[in-house]
């Protein structure tokens, strides 16, 4: 069974997110930090992370930075964001993440879709 890693501080988002993927056959752990999120990889390998950019703590940008050099060859990261632009957003595109999902313009069903394509993808070279 497929093991995905949503990390998201807002809980109403949260709450939506793992209402949306729990309909699905997959593992589903929730961090609501970037620090959370790196105990739950101390843990366990996923096939796909879904990680915020902006957050307390640790924000998805200081994950990502500390996660991706390590990030297994087979683990796929979509970012979700509001932000279509700025540093963070460019960050993330530098440190090679495989989507970036715009919150707002993504409905339920594409974010399913997003999801079940990005763990059916060959992994990239």
């Amino acid at each position: 069974m497929r093991k995905i890693l949503l990390v998201e501080d807002e809980e109403i988002l949260r709450d939506t997110y793992q209402l949306i993927i729990g309909t699905q056959p997959y593992i589903l752990d929730v961090a609501q930090n970037g620090q959370e999120a790196l105990a739950w990889c101390e843990k366990r390998q996923y096939d796909l992370i879904l990680v915020d950019l902006m957050m307390p703590v640790m924000s998805g940008v200081q994950f990502l930075e500390r996660f991706m050099p390590v990030k297994p060859s087979d683990t796929r990261v979509i970012v979700l964001s509001n932000l279509s632009s700025g540093r963070d957003y460019e960050r993330a595109m530098e440190l090679g993440v495989d989507r970036i999902v715009l919150k707002a313009d993504t409905t339920p069903k594409e974010l399913l879709s997003t999801i079940r394509y990005q763990l059916e993808a060959p992994a990239s070279i």
